[in-house]
């Protein structure tokens, strides 16, 4: 089966690691998963249900996630008694949901969620995304995409290819130039010093 992973909240990640395999396996596939850069920058529970972890193998992956820039989060776990190791996990989940959309958007089409939002396609010219969370766009972000609407500035916007006629997060807000260029990699786009920042994503 191997470890999965899977969105709690874009770009937080829920680690559940594999019974039927050693300490030292699930380990090495954390590694090799977490190496991919679309999961840099990430936040991560890690669920060890059905598991016999002890605090030492617990910092081990603690720190394996760190390693790779993943702020981890907390536990999720069966036992009651690690309720006080959840570090708000339930209110996490409550505040960010993730609405995935498994489609390219077209123009005049409008998608609003409260929670984070996953779009797998292209986000064409005139095509809206908003969002009380983060955005990621799996493909071409050309439309009009605004992150944290709520009013929170710690959002993320991130796209395969990001080129929108408008990009706001926060309050804050940016435009595309004219003749701008296909980006070549993946992009991501903060908020800094009260101002709009876009960086490549290292591969």
């Amino acid at each position: 089966m191997g470890i999965v992973i899977k969105g709690v909240t874009v770009p937080a990640l829920m680690v559940k690691l594999d019974k039927e395999k050693t300490l030292e396996e699930n380990l090495s596939e954390l590694e090799g998963k977490l190496s991919s850069a679309f999961f840099k920058g990430s936040m991560a529970v890690l669920d060890f249900s059905d598991l016999d972890i002890n605090d030492e193998d617990k910092q081990r992956f603690e720190d394996t996630l760190r390693k790779y820039n993943t702020k981890f989060l907390g536990y999720k776990s069966s036992d009651n008694k690690e309720k006080e190791e959840r570090k708000n996990f339930d209110e996490i989940k409550e505040r960010k949901s993730l609405q995935v959309i498994n489609k390219t958007l077209r123009g005049g089409q409008r998608i609003e969620h409260e929670g984070d939002v996953l779009i797998i396609g292209d986000v064409n010219p005139d095509a809206y995304v908003i969002a009380s969370g983060n955005i990621i766009i799996m493909g071409t972000a050309r439309g009009i995409v605004h992150a944290g609407a709520s009013g929170d500035e710690s959002s993320i916007v991130m796209a395969l290819k990001l080129m929108p006629q408008q990009l706001r997060i926060g309050s804050f807000f940016t435009r595309s130039p004219d003749n701008i260029e296909l980006p070549e990699y993946p992009e991501k786009a903060f908020v800094r010093d009260h101002q709009i920042y876009i960086e490549k994503i290292q591969t």
